[in-house]
């Protein structure tokens, strides 16, 4: 049997972002036929938001900034060790969960840089929402369990929305996805603004 040629796809964390925002219009498209598609929409949102915010989070010395601060800890103490011991271990990454990512970038200075005086805007109401969101949507579908369960869908698009609406003042802030290209930033732009649009889903629910 000859050997099957091996097929490699290259991604960073910005063309994750962009990736899960394609793949939540994608899975819109099919809600209407196939109800298990809103598994699908709810958490290619969840990747985008959680990715935007890793994005925004992450300083010069990655991935320092979007990690929780033990693995920060462990992080900076790999990187003096390693100036005078090449064999030292690099720690595991330990991403902070999106609740603690959303906390994170409301906060003022909260780019890498430290270039922003204000925090991203998600109000107290909004991040309720949104951990709401993550604790039991998001974590329900990942970690499925043996058993029948209702999910009410009715509020995603206005999620979607909102997770477009964050993702942008990231986009805007300029830090978080400085390497990208303006081509790559228009497009991202246009999906951002088809997912706040409130019909962006709505073949489903009419």
């Amino acid at each position: 049997m000859a050997d099957e040629q091996e097929i490699w796809v290259q991604t960073d964390e910005a063309e994750d972002v962009a990736g899960s925002l394609r793949h939540a219009l994608h899975c819109a498209d099919y809600v209407s036929d196939d109800a298990q598609a809103w598994k699908w929409v709810a958490l290619a949102l969840h990747s985008a938001l959680q990715g935007a915010c890793v994005c925004h989070l992450t300083t010069s010395f990655a991935p320092v900034g979007a990690v929780t601060p033990r693995n920060a800890a462990e992080w900076i103490s790999f990187a003096e060790q390693s100036r005078t011991d090449p064999a030292a271990t690099p720690p595991r990454t330990q991403l902070m969960v999106l609740p603690d990512l959303l906390k994170a970038v409301r906060k003022p200075k909260s780019a890498g840089d430290r270039g922003n005086d204000v925090g991203i805007r998600i109000s107290d109401a909004e991040f309720v929402w949104l951990k709401k969101f993550h604790d039991t949507v998001r974590n329900q579908f990942v970690h499925f369990e043996p058993m029948g369960w209702s999910l009410e869908v009715s509020g995603i698009p206005q999620i979607g929305a909102l997770v477009a609406r964050i993702i942008n003042d990231i986009l805007k802030l300029g830090y978080g996805f400085r390497h990208c290209n303006e081509k790559w930033v228009e497009a991202v732009a246009a999906d951002l603004s088809r997912l706040s649009e409130p019909n962006w889903i709505a073949p489903y629910l009419d």
